[in-house]
């Protein structure tokens, strides 16, 4: 039987709950951030959004692929540089901020229809993307954290090689779910 080892499960879970605590902190700051704005600020802002949205065509699943992977590519790459939670991590509450942002000024904008709107342009998409981008920034920190983890000089450059699999097939999969994401956008825009 295969022991477990503890403190990688302690380590996991302090990495998710922190991971998952800094997306919520984005999120409300960017609906903070919308909700401050002044009311010069405030009134350009919604009318470029009624003039954009009448005038936005539907995207092409490539484009919408495409905005969505760069987060993701970002993210990933963090995991290799030994700088990289600050870039990982930038990239992640970026993405966060502008979802919150992007949800309270629909609601800002719209009033009642703009909750709707938020639930129906922005939700569906976002409960596969979500998760897909806490997953691989969870992921990135763990390898990062863990590279050099290992004993000896070959059992060092096994389990090196053995985590970087690990994590370039993790990435494989939040391509997956963002491809996914991106397919529900596209899907459901005219809605």
């Amino acid at each position: 039987m295969v022991k477990r080892n503890k403190w990688l499960d302690k380590r996991g879970q302090k990495i998710i709950i922190i991971v998952c605590l800094s997306f919520l902190v984005g999120v409300m700051g960017g609906a903070i951030a919308a909700n401050l704005m002044g009311p010069n600020a405030k009134s350009e802002l919604i009318l470029w959004m009624k003039s954009g949205a009448q005038a936005q065509q539907s995207g092409s699943f490539t484009a919408i692929f495409w905005k969505y992977l760069k987060y993701d590519i970002i993210i990933w790459l963090g995991g290799w540089l030994q700088l990289g939670l600050f870039l990982s991590g930038m990239a992640f509450l970026l993405r966060s901020i502008s979802l919150g942002f992007a949800s309270a000024m629909m609601m800002v904008t719209y009033g009642v229809k703009g909750v709707w709107g938020a639930m129906f342009g922005i939700l569906p998409q976002n409960i596969i993307l979500i998760p897909a981008y806490i997953f691989i920034m969870c992921a990135a920190i763990y390898y990062l954290l863990t590279w050099n983890d290992g004993n000896g000089k070959r059992g060092l450059k096994r389990e090196r090689r053995r985590k970087q699999t690990e994590y370039c097939i993790i990435f494989l999969a939040s391509i997956v779910f963002v491809a996914i994401g991106a397919g529900i956008e596209v899907a459901l825009y005219p809605l």
